[in-house]
């Protein structure tokens, strides 16, 4: 996981893997022009934050995956604008944010691999609040 996110068109795609899939928050695929490219997992843990989840990345030697959703971005830079103030990230004080946007390596459901862009959590995590699927849809309370 690389924290470089001082040039937001180094790559079209953004993974998300909570309240930004299909089926939870609506309309922010149309209003910033993201289109669905398909299924996808990344490296990591998966927790349940309470109204949202936060990923964070994992050891590169663990099997924990983090599933979700890439979509490629029409115009990054704008769409980046727009969800780093949805995600209270702040690139000029990385340390201050709640999430950080993080170039990742995602693993479609037909092997293929993308880098996209990702909002990983920047705070401690309580352990025991763990979703073991790394699927936030198996949250208890969404069922």
């Amino acid at each position: 996981m690389r924290q470089t996110f001082d040039n937001p068109n180094s790559t079209p795609f953004l993974f998300v893997y909570g309240t930004l899939m299909k089926g939870f928050e609506k309309g922010w695929q149309q209003k910033l022009g993201a289109q669905l490219a398909g299924q996808g997992s990344i490296g990591g843990r998966l927790y349940d934050l309470g109204d949202y989840p936060g990923a964070r990345p994992d050891s590169s030697e663990s099997r924990h995956r983090v599933r979700g959703e890439l979509y490629r971005l029409a115009d990054p830079k704008l769409a980046l604008t727009v969800l780093d103030q949805y995600e209270e990230f702040f690139p000029s004080q990385p340390e201050k944010s709640l999430f950080v946007r993080t170039l990742v390596s995602v693993t479609l459901e037909n092997g293929r691999k993308e880098d996209a862009w990702a909002y990983l959590y920047n705070r401690a995590v309580d352990e025991t609040k763990l979703i073991p699927s790394g699927d936030y849809r198996d949250k208890p309370s969404l069922r």
